[in-house]
């Protein structure tokens, strides 16, 4: 997806976070992150922003061995179907990284959120 400029947008913040069940696994294994380079940030939905929809869309990624996306729900919502789908939609292109570098992480999940919002 193609980033989109409109003067009416801020900016809007990626943050990435991992999940953990085991911290011994974690300090073995490492951890994925999210590589915010690899990816466009949503575009804010035209109805969405016409209807000054703001919020934080809180997702959790599953990531595979490759640091690819494979699947993800949406922990909690901005209260906008469409602020969701769309954060969902552009968040699942991203790529991870392993942490530290040299690690060979785990299928995982990986919490990850977006903040809508407007001038």
């Amino acid at each position: 997806m193609k980033p989109h400029a409109h003067p009416f947008l801020i900016r809007a913040v990626v943050a990435g976070a991992m999940l953990a069940t085991g911290v011994g696994a974690l300090a073995a294994e490492g951890h994925w992150v999210q590589d915010a380079k690899s990816c466009a940030p949503p575009e804010y939905p035209r109805d969405s922003l016409n209807k000054g929809e703001q919020g934080t869309t809180a997702l959790r990624i599953l990531v595979g061995v490759d640091g690819k996306a494979i699947d993800s729900e949406i922990e909690s919502s901005s209260h906008s179907r469409k602020l969701d789908s769309a954060a969902q939609r552009a968040l699942m292109e991203c790529s991870f990284k392993p942490q530290p570098a040299d690690a060979k992480p785990p299928q995982q999940w990986v919490k990850t959120e977006f903040v809508w919002k407007l001038n």
